[in-house]
């Protein structure tokens, strides 16, 4: 057996995810549909785990960290939804990213690689990436309700049990 498959048994399960929308037009005008937040909460409610928090915040700097790292206080895993792109609006990164203690590469890596079978060249507009913040693995995602899905479909449910196992050396407590 390889080691990563020995991990994983050793990963606890179900995990307690935050998600947070950031979008200063949700924010605004709260009546407007979250969708990429329900799809989120949806996808990991239905895959056995809880959801402990989801809040939308606008494209704040400020507000996004600190709504981050509110929810790493709480969370296992805390899933970003927007600002991520290169438009000048979206601080998503630029907030989260120095906060990282370590930060996971390969997640923005194989997220563009699954992305471009879907939207091409495009997909390296993405700046998604992820890193852990005292213990709880924090996944910052492109606000798009397809690459919601494909994050969390093929990367995020799969993984995200191991990945807070090693990120809090090989232990399911904090």
């Amino acid at each position: 057996m390889r080691s990563h498959e020995e991990h994983r048994k050793e990963a606890s399960s179900p995990l307690k995810f935050s998600i947070l929308t950031v979008s200063t037009s949700k924010y605004e005008n709260r009546e407007q549909r979250d969708i990429t937040g329900d799809l989120a909460e949806e996808l990991l409610r239905r895959s056995g785990n809880e959801i402990v928090e989801r809040d939308i915040c606008p494209d704040n700097p400020d507000m996004i960290r600190e709504a981050v790292m509110r929810m790493v206080r709480k969370s296992d895993v805390v899933i970003v939804c927007g600002g991520t792109g290169i438009h000048p609006q979206d601080l998503t990164i630029e907030a989260i990213k120095p906060v990282f203690e370590r930060e996971i590469t390969g997640f923005g890596e194989i997220f563009r690689f699954l992305s471009y079978s879907e939207v091409g060249p495009a997909a390296m507009l993405s700046r998604a990436t992820a890193g852990v913040i005292n213990g709880t693995v924090v996944y910052l995602l492109p606000g798009s309700p397809d690459a919601v899905r494909l994050a969390l479909e093929r990367i995020i449910i799969p993984e995200s049990a191991h990945a807070v196992w090693v990120a809090r050396g090989y232990s399911k407590k904090r």
